[in-house]
C-alpha cells in the first residue's frame, strides 16, 4: 500500500532549475548546432520535472480521497476536489481546481486553474488507467497542456506502471514555447517488502522528445535508468540524444546522489546542473 508514495516522492523535482545550467568546459561559444543541444537538453529536465509535479498531484488527490486501495490521509489543503458520481460505482471523474487566483501548495509551488482526470478502478490495482487532461492549468506560471496517463501494469513484485504524455505543451511565462511527448516505464528494483517507501529503488526506461520553433531533441534511455527515493535525480543511466544531425549523450553517472549530469555533443562535454 506504500508504493503509490514512492512513485509521487520520485517525481517530484525542484521547479527552480535554471533553464541556462549548462556550462562548457571552457569559455568558448559552441556552434549553433550545439547550443541548441544544449538548450532544449535543459528544456527537457524542466520539462520533465512540471510534469512529474502533476504525477505528484494525482497520487496525492487518489491517497487522500481512498481512490489508490490505500489508506486514505487528509493533507490537501488547497485545492478544492471533486469526484463524480461520489459513491463506490466506477468509472469516476476527478477535478482537482486550484482556483484562478493560484494556489499555493505545501512544497511552495502556487497552481491556478483544474487537472481533470478520469481512472477505471483503484489505481493499485492491475489494469487501472488513470487519464489527466488540463483547464487553463499552470505551475508558477508555466501553463501546461496535453494528455497524460498512468497505466498500472501489474506485478508480483512491486510496483510496475508505465507513464505517457501525449500532446504535452508547456508555455514558459516568457511566452516561449515547448511542445511534448515521452513515455517512460517504472519498475521497482527494491524494497519491494518493506514498510517504509526510503529503501524503494526503481528502474525507469522510455523515451520522449521536446521541440521548439521547428527544433526537436529526441531522448531515449540507454538500458535502464536507476531512480532512489532517497534522491531527487537520477542516480545512474544514460540518455541517447539527437537533434538535427547532432548526436549526443547525457550522462547521470554511476551511483552518487548528486546534481550533475554530463552532457557530451560532437565530442565535447558539458556539464549540467541538475535540480
Amino acid at each position: 500500500m506504500k508504493r503509490i508514495y514512492a512513485i509521487a516522492i520520485l517525481s517530484t523535482i525542484c521547479l527552480s532549475v535554471v533553464m541556462n545550467s549548462c556550462s562548457k568546459d571552457n569559455n568558448e561559444n559552441p556552434p549553433s548546432n550545439e547550443e541548441s543541444t544544449v538548450s532544449l537538453t535543459n528544456a527537457k529536465v524542466y520539462s520533465d520535472a512540471l510534469y512529474d509535479d502533476v504525477s505528484m498531484e494525482v497520487l496525492q488527490v487518489n491517497t487522500e480521497n481512498n481512490l489508490s486501495a490505500q489508506p486514505s490521509v487528509n493533507t490537501q489543503t488547497c485545492a478544492t476536489v471533486t469526484i463524480s458520481p461520489n459513491d463506490a460505482t466506477w468509472p469516476k471523474t476527478v477535478t482537482i481546481d486550484y482556483g484562478t487566483a493560484g494556489c499555493t501548495g505545501a512544497n511552495g509551488y502556487t497552481r491556478k486553474g483544474k487537472i481533470i482526470y478520469t481512472l477505471n478502478k483503484k489505481l493499485l490495482t492491475t489494469g487501472a488507467v488513470l487519464t489527466a487532461s488540463f483547464d487553463n492549468y499552470s505551475v508558477n506560471g508555466y501553463k501546461l497542456e496535453g494528455t497524460y496517463t498512468i497505466t498500472n501494469n501489474g506485478s508480483s513484485a512491486g510496483l510496475n506502471v508505465t507513464i505517457v504524455l501525449a500532446n504535452g505543451k508547456v508555455t514558459y511565462p516568457t511566452g516561449v514555447v515547448y511542445t511534448k511527448a515521452s513515455n517512460t516505464t517504472w519498475v521497482q528494483a527494491a524494497g519491494i517488502g518493506t514498510l517504509t517507501v526510503l529503501d524503494d529503488e526503481y528502474y525507469v526506461t522510455g523515451n520522449g522528445s521536446v521541440s521548439t520553433a521547428g527544433n526537436t531533441l529526441s531522448a531515449a534511455s540507454v538500458g535502464n535508468l536507476y531512480r532512489t527515493v532517497t534522491c531527487t535525480n537520477t542516480v545512474s543511466g544514460v540518455l541517447n540524444l539527437n537533434y538535427n544531425n547532432i548526436t549526443g549523450t547525457l550522462d547521470f553517472g554511476a551511483g552518487e546522489c548528486d546534481k550533475t549530469a554530463v552532457l557530451t555533443v560532437a565530442g565535447k562535454e558539458y556539464n549540467v546542473v541538475l535540480p
